[in-house]
């Protein structure tokens, strides 16, 4: 592995990258776009956003931006940015209303751009609907997973979903796909007005355990395979890493990223043009090469 600085960000969460730009948000539902072509120009340390904007909707739902990522449909036909999918993850945690935890949601937004302003639309939302299932996703009830709301991204290439959930160091971490739901399929949300898909049991084309992921962060799919950034800022047990999970084998390769001297706490993990983008909370931008 060798891990090369490009660029200073802005940090956050995960996001994913369209063309040259780059998308990032934070847990707040603020995205700020960069352009990675300015990474070539002279001189160059920092990018600077070319824009920002809200998520739609987010003064009602706002997701933690867990994992972040771009499909290949579109809301309609000539728009220049196909779907974007940002999970829920565990901003509602601590709600004393337990329904609304919103576990196992990923909320589904069109993306626009006109001249330099973006603006997005809230269109669906897809929750897993066994997410209660001890045997299935949650950990048994006496030995519960810390994180059991689930990462999401979307495989472009066989127009598959994939969700992954931290069960626990017995269970490890469990993969299921799914068909990628039509943006024009579900049932009216009456609370949001957008259309929302429940995915369960039936719906898994399949399903497979790797080893236990420690506080899984960014995600994305790239050639057949889910690269997974996971740990904390310079903790020694759940140590900031990357894993790479083979879909078709249904193995995995860890790399502990502490050893080539990042501690940081990664959260961004995405592909252009064949390289990988990896940035951690504080906004430094790097190519990775396995």
């Amino acid at each position: 592995m060798k891990i090369s600085k490009v660029a200073n960000i802005i940090g956050g969460q995960d996001g994913a990258i369209y063309g040259s730009e780059l998308f990032r948000f934070n847990t707040k539902g603020d995205c700020y776009v960069f352009d990675l072509k300015d990474i070539d120009k002279e001189n160059v340390n920092s990018l600077e956003p070319i824009s920002s904007f809200k998520l739609d909707k987010s003064d009602l739902v706002v997701p933690h931006s867990n994992a972040v990522c771009f499909g290949s449909d579109y809301f309609e036909k000539g728009d220049t940015y196909p779907l974007l999918y940002s999970n829920i993850y565990n901003n509602y945690n601590n709600c004393a209303n337990a329904e609304n935890k919103m576990i196992g949601v990923c909320l589904v937004y069109r993306i626009q751009r006109v001249n330099d302003e973006f603006r997005s639309t809230l269109v669906q939302m897809i929750e897993i609907g066994f997410c209660e299932d001890h045997e299935l996703w949650k950990a048994f009830p006496d030995k519960h997973g810390v994180r059991p709301y689930g990462n999401f991204v979307v495989d472009n290439d066989t127009n598959s979903y994939w969700a992954f959930v931290m069960r626990n160091e017995k269970n490890g971490t469990r993969y299921f796909r799914f068909d990628l739901p039509s943006v024009h399929n579900g049932e009216i949300d009456a609370r949001l007005n957008v259309k929302k898909v429940v995915l369960d049991k039936d719906d898994i084309r399949e399903q497979f355990d790797c080893e236990y992921h420690r506080f899984v962060q960014g995600a994305t799919v790239h050639q057949g395979k889910i690269y997974s950034c996971e740990g904390f800022h310079n903790d020694k047990v759940n140590r900031p890493a990357i894993r790479v999970i083979y879909l078709s084998e249904k193995e995995e390769k860890y790399y502990d990223i502490t050893e080539h001297g990042f501690t940081n706490e990664p959260e961004f993990i995405a592909f252009c043009d064949g390289k990988c983008f990896y940035s951690d909370a504080g906004g430094n931008l790097y190519n990775v090469e396995f």
